[in-house]
């Protein structure tokens, strides 16, 4: 449910659009009725007219140029601190003493007159309201304006002598009113369609941050489904399908693909010791040592499961994995000890090295396998150490 404070912001928006749309036909208006007045004025000169007419110019004058000062401060934002109905009230109040002008002009000509002037001034009054339709966009502007004209006629008429004049006023009175009503049901419409263009807006805005948002969810969806939730590294599937595509490009391309496989070691007396809440610390601590050992965006870390992980390292022979498995195991025994692990004398790892050049006979599955064999024999030989897979020996037993 939208709160006050909501439907009132929304509201002074949708005022804002209205009365945009008056503003930016303001000037052009202003310059019509500018002209509209002279040809008034010019066409109903006299001498004995002229102190009234030019009286009546000059107050058009200056009312014209305060309205086209307002417009041009609205269109500037040069008056900020006037609110969005402060606009709206000087747009009807500009319009609304325009329309008094005017009808005074068309009640004084009609009254006093020739046939020749009033059907002039009626000619160009008429043009103005059909000019100022513009300004339906915000009704009560129009009103203001449309209301002062139309009535004036119906008074001028009244006043006068002429024959018809009473049939004349009540048709005036008629206009009136079917103007006002007419423009109105017109003006409604018009806003129920900026309503509508507003409301298909904020949809298709909606739409799109849900579209957003629903990408955002999936790709996190899809980064959590490949990532170990406790140490942040790629998970099984991951490292399963990047050793695929890995050995897949090295089959097209040519060259090898090592791995190194690595294991805590005496991880499960150490978490029995101290605790699973400890035991994670330290697959922490040694996950980001590894994270640290891969050479570039090609390299993957991986967690497989337990106190295990995979580096796969594409183009990496086992020249380049030797001294990158000796960096990791000092590494991991020294910043463990430095880390606040309850073990003093840090965490130790056991590596098994691989590189293999795809071949006939071969998959990424064997190269794993040797690296997991040579992981064993160098735990077998005393652990804090690494060893490296024949790689010939491999081939040749693959190839028989």
């Amino acid at each position: 449910m939208r709160t006050e404070p909501i439907v009132r912001a929304e509201r002074n928006a949708f005022l804002r659009t209205q009365i945009d749309a008056v503003y930016g036909l303001n000037l052009p208006l202003i310059v019509m009725d500018t002209l509209g007045c002279v040809l008034i004025a010019s066409f109903c000169w006299s001498p004995a007219a002229a102190p009234a007419l030019g009286l009546w110019l000059a107050i058009n004058a200056v009312a014209m140029l305060l309205r086209a000062g307002a417009a041009i401060a609205y269109r500037t934002g040069r008056l900020p601190a006037v609110s969005t109905w402060g606009w709206a009230a000087v747009l009807v109040v500009g319009a609304a003493f325009d329309g008094i002008m005017w009808g005074l002009a068309i009640v004084w000509v009609v009254a006093t007159g020739s046939d020749n002037q009033v059907m002039v001034v009626m000619c160009v009054a008429l043009s103005a309201l059909t000019l100022s339709i513009a300004n339906i966009a915000y009704w009560p502007v129009y009103a203001a304006f449309a209301a002062p004209v139309s009535l004036s006629a119906a008074v001028g008429f009244a006043m006068s002598d002429r024959y018809g004049s009473v049939l004349l006023s009540i048709g005036a009175l008629a206009m009136t009113a079917a103007l006002l009503m007419v423009s109105h049901r017109l003006a409604r419409s018009v806003l129920r369609a900026q309503r509508l263009a507003v409301d298909n807006q904020q949809l298709v805005d909606s739409l799109a941050r849900r579209s957003h948002e629903l990408e955002e969810a999936c790709r996190i969806l899809e980064t959590v489904s490949r990532t170990d939730p406790l140490t942040g590294l790629a998970n099984r599937r991951s490292g399963d399908a990047c050793l695929a595509r890995e050995w897949a490009r090295a089959q097209r391309y040519g060259g090898p693909l090592g791995v190194v496989a690595i294991d805590v070691d005496r991880f499960k007396r150490y978490n029995d010791t101290h605790g699973h809440a400890e035991g994670d610390r330290c697959l922490q601590a040694v996950a980001a040592i590894i994270a640290k050992g891969a050479r570039g965006p090609t390299d993957l870390a991986v967690r497989p499961g337990g106190e295990e992980f995979l580096l796969i390292l594409p183009g990496a022979t086992l020249d380049d994995l030797r001294p990158l498995a000796e960096r990791l195991r000092r590494r991991v025994a020294r910043e463990t000890a430095a880390s606040g692990l309850m073990l003093r004398a840090g965490v130790t790892i056991s590596l098994g090295l691989a590189s293999f050049e795809p071949a006939a006979g071969l998959s990424a599955d064997d190269l794993v396998r040797a690296a997991d064999a040579a992981l064993y024999r160098a735990k077998m030989g005393g652990r804090n150490r690494y060893e490296c897979a024949p790689a010939r020996g491999v081939n040749a037993a693959a190839a028989a």
